[in-house]
């Protein structure tokens, strides 16, 4: 379209071609389906190679049944009026339950009705619980405080030897 357009502004101008009337509407369509056909051209040929090669397409293998056992929302559980229908029409028992998400714990197994998520409840978060265990830092840091005044004076006795002290004799000079 673009191309016609600027096809039709340049008829007349200046230093360019004018076209009478019949020949400006067949030069616009030339220039328009020109266009087209370029472009299907590039989409066709040119696209696919900056495209990427698909890894093991499984979507022969993969059945209904494996996918919703993995996922809880589907186009049924996630239609509210399927599921109303389900419960109140059509009367199924377990119906259609509604997916909401982190409740998919709710949603009941139905293999006959096709709705095959079934999942467990995440544990319940305990808020009066320590979030760190205090008595166990404390007692590594003891540990670590007694392991260090330990090590400590044999550390300067090694230094003070290296400096040419000697430590058998009380209150010895430097050689």
């Amino acid at each position: 379209l673009m191309l016609s357009c600027l096809v039709f502004k340049a008829n007349c101008e200046p230093d360019y071609y004018c076209l009478n009337d019949g020949d400006t509407v067949i030069a616009c369509a030339a220039a328009f389906f020109a266009h087209v056909f370029l472009h299907t051209l590039c989409l066709i040929f040119v696209v696919p190679l900056f495209g990427q090669e698909s890894s093991g397409d499984d979507a022969n293998s993969v059945t209904y049944k494996s996918v919703c056992e993995r996922l809880a929302c589907s186009w049924f559980t996630s239609n509210p009026i399927y599921c109303l229908r389900s419960q109140y029409i059509y009367k199924h028992s377990p119906p259609c339950t509604f997916y909401s998400p982190g409740k998919e714990h709710l949603m009941e197994l139905n293999e006959e009705l096709g709705f095959y998520f079934d999942n467990d409840a995440a544990p319940e978060e305990d808020f009066n619980a320590k979030l760190v265990d205090t008595d166990a830092l404390k007692a590594n840091f003891d540990k670590l405080k007694a392991k260090l005044k330990k090590d400590e004076p044999a550390d300067e006795q090694k230094e003070l030897e290296a400096n040419g002290y000697p430590l058998d004799q009380p209150f010895a000079t430097q050689p």
